[in-house]
């Protein structure tokens, strides 16, 4: 008898916690006008797009991982870690700068 499959694997749910930042993506829109009229920033125009653009990039790596993990499950897990750490370097760059 084979093992029937219920609920969410490890991977689902380390995926869902990758996309957990999504749901900030109504602040960013509140924020993004804020960052454009600050004269501190260098470079204001490119900031205030990450903010627009970074939920379809967790989508589209959502899905490209989803499908990476049914065909290669260990390249799958260092794809999303690698992925998990690329965004919040981003995120404490962006956070850095904007503060000094």
């Amino acid at each position: 008898m084979e093992k029937e499959n219920s609920g969410f694997s490890r991977f689902s749910w380390a995926l869902a916690g990758f996309c957990l930042p999504i749901l900030l993506w109504p602040l960013a829109l509140l924020l993004s006008p804020a960052i454009l009229e600050n004269p501190t920033l260098s470079h204001p125009v490119a900031m205030a797009s990450v903010f627009w653009i970074y939920p379809f990039v967790f989508t589209l790596a959502a899905r490209i991982l989803f499908k990476m993990n049914r065909r290669n499950p260990a390249k799958a897990k260092v794809a999303l870690w690698i992925s998990a750490v690329v965004f919040w370097s981003v995120l404490l760059a962006i956070g850095y700068l904007g503060l000094t």
